[in-house]
């Protein structure tokens, strides 16, 4: 298969029909359709299906001589009105007339069939931010209530919520008192040492942490894990952005962001005092702000291109570039941000310039650039370094700025600004002899392979309580950072059919879903023997739901394998003719549409189900009992 085009700024709408016809007068036939008002049984669209399959469309000569028109009318049309590229013209001239025959080299062929009324959901980027709102709505709802139901330290908030007063207190980490945790819950701080305590974790995140503390008090539990809810609310939103901007289809929206919202892995974390929400908040930040930039460069990319010849006398000439991108910039200092929460966020900083470098590319050699990847390295590369790497790089090194500040913190050794960096990096070397040599073994450790099925998640909490109200059972408040079982399987499962689509069509959409695992999951794989756990998933979460949305929206008839969303940075209505679902019929899509449902609705009444003890409200010991399904859960 030839490179083909991977984005719709490089299929623009034909410039000759009006902003409010439908897309569907692009395609070259009308198709089989009831009129309106007209009641349509599953058989007349099969009918009408088949007949299409039988005969011939006609070409759509004038469509192509007005698309041509267009284009050449067109040269000074703004970036977001994206002009049609080279590979848009040839599909066009060379295009048979027999439109059922499938894309060259696919081995593959599909007919024209109609959009059945019930896969017709709202399209507009309006009804995508009410997608998003709802349910960012419906993550505070579940996040915010009952913050202060644990009132002990959990798990690692033992380090990360004192270290955390250090820092609001001291201006840098300082010791702790061996086995402080109940003086420290009940307001007595004498634990606390000017001395600098050694810490193997950056302090943006005990900076967040501090914050609610400060707003509702030291030893007040919501102070403790107010910071984080608010994290993971912000990220469901950001999901939610995510999925739209990739997708443009408010269902896949929705399903992401309801996925995110009900998930146990994004509950739990957002509701404990922990650094891996606000890394996760910032990865997904920067996730969506490498899509803002794609949505404005890349379009003005195609379009100089696109009027850009190549000097048969001048072969040194690299031809144009696109632009600033100042969106990289904000890309670069989030990945610091997450970087300064926790060091995994520098996968991202490179998983993210890889797809921005390799896009252009792909871009370039779509257009028949003589010296493409020379070109690339020169005018796109290395603006998106300079726009990355150095922000994120001044950013992290900013994050240490009580650390610069006090001598009394840990690794001081020489003074003077050259000595403090030289103690700086001496530090960091510790650090990172730390987190490789990490294996004192732990009862809820987890190998990253046991993480993508949620096979041994991380007991957070457990607590016997004295209450008449659980009958001839114990009380407990348990947490358990578990994942939504059915949710997990099946986006393991939505994983390889999301890394196949990107594969077999060159799908940059699904591909960078596909990145947002190579960034927060894989890596892990690298140092597999060391002592980590499950919880460490939240990183990756958003990129789990999102393989489970695309997924059930394509069931669902509200996305493509081969053709975007939208032909250009602007949301559009599906067309009304399909050449590329599968090629399957009405009555096969609408069973996939069933199976999605019946999957969706078993993922939310699993989410009731563990909600309690994602939640850590106050259950009998045989409702725990009941949802320990395998004894690695225990």
């Amino acid at each position: 298969m030839d490179d083909k085009t991977l984005s719709d700024s490089d299929i623009p709408e034909d410039p000759a029909l009006g902003s409010d016809q439908d897309s569907s007068a692009l395609e070259a036939q009308p198709l089989p359709e009831a009129e309106e008002g007209e009641p349509t049984s599953l058989a007349e669209v099969d009918e009408a299906s088949s007949e299409g399959e039988e005969s011939e469309p006609a070409p759509s000569a004038e469509v192509n001589d007005a698309s041509q028109e267009g284009e050449e009318g067109e040269a000074s049309r703004s970036t977001e009105a994206t002009k049609a590229s080279p590979e848009c013209e040839e599909d066009t001239d060379a295009a048979p007339e027999d439109t059922d025959a499938a894309p060259e080299g696919t081995g593959r062929e599909w007919k024209p069939v109609a959009i059945p009324r019930w896969a017709r959901f709202p399209m507009s980027a309006q009804a995508g931010w009410i997608a998003t709102l709802v349910t960012t709505l419906l993550a505070a709802l579940i996040r915010l209530p009952g913050l202060g139901t644990i009132k002990t330290l959990v798990f690692d908030e033992t380090y990360y919520v004192k270290d955390a007063y250090s820092l609001m207190t001291l201006g840098y980490e300082g010791s702790w008192a061996k086995d402080n945790d109940p003086m420290f819950i009940s307001g007595d701080y004498s634990g606390l040492s000017t001395n600098g305590g050694y810490v193997v974790h950056p302090s943006v995140g005990k900076w967040l942490i501090s914050l609610g503390m400060r707003v509702f008090g030291a030893s007040n539990p919501v102070g403790w894990r107010i910071s984080a809810a608010i994290a993971g609310i912000i990220l469901v939103f950001l999901t939610a952005r995510i999925a739209q901007h990739l997708f443009r289809s408010p269902a896949i929206t929705a399903l992401a962001g309801f996925f995110m919202a009900t998930d146990g892995i994004a509950i739990v974390l957002s509701r404990t005092g922990l650094l891996d929400v606000f890394l996760a908040m910032f990865a997904a930040a920067a996730f969506l702000a490498v899509l803002k930039d794609q949505e404005i460069s890349h379009p003005r990319l195609v379009e100089k291109l696109s009027q850009w010849k190549p000097d048969p006398d001048n072969p040194s000439r690299i031809g144009p570039h696109a632009g600033a991108r100042w969106w990289l910039l904000v890309a670069g200092i989030l990945c610091g941000l997450a970087m300064s929460v926790k060091w995994s966020g520098l996968y991202a900083l490179a998983v993210l310039g890889l797809f921005v470098a390799f896009r252009d590319w792909m871009t370039r050699r779509r257009f028949g650039h003589p010296r493409a990847f020379y070109a690339t390295l020169i005018n796109d590369t290395s603006v998106a370094f300079l726009a990355m790497v150095p922000p994120a790089v001044i950013t992290y090194v900013t994050s240490w700025f009580g650390w610069f500040r006090h001598w009394n913190a840990y690794g001081h050794k020489t003074h003077g600004f050259i000595g403090a960096f030289h103690d700086l990096w001496d530090y960091h070397v510790g650090m990172l002899k730390f987190h490789t040599g990490l294996t004192t073994p732990h009862t809820y450790q987890a190998h990253p392979a046991q993480w993508f099925v949620q096979a041994r998640p991380t007991s957070f909490a457990w607590n016997k309580i004295a209450d008449a109200s659980c009958d001839k059972s114990d009380c407990v408040n348990a947490v358990v950072a578990l994942g939504n079982p059915l949710l997990w399987w099946f986006a393991a499962i939505a994983f390889f059919i999301v890394l196949f689509v990107t594969l077999r069509d060159r799908n940059w959409r699904t591909g960078f879903v596909v990145c947002g695992y190579l960034a927060m999951y894989f890596p892990w794989y690298l140092n597999a023997n060391r002592t980590i756990f499950n919880f460490y998933t939240i990183a990756f979460v958003p990129f789990v739901c999102l393989s489970a949305a695309w997924v059930i929206g394509l069931m669902l008839d509200q996305t493509r394998c081969e053709v975007d969303p939208d032909r250009m940075y602007d949301s559009q209505p599906l067309e009304e003719g399909d050449y590329r679902w599968m090629g399957a019929n009405v009555v096969t899509r609408q069973r996939f549409a069933i199976g999605a449902v019946v999957i969706v609705l078993l993922i939310t009444a699993v989410s009731i189900f563990f909600m309690p003890l994602w939640r850590g409200d106050l259950i009998s010991y045989n409702f725990w009992h009941i949802h320990m399904w395998f004894p690695t859960w225990i």
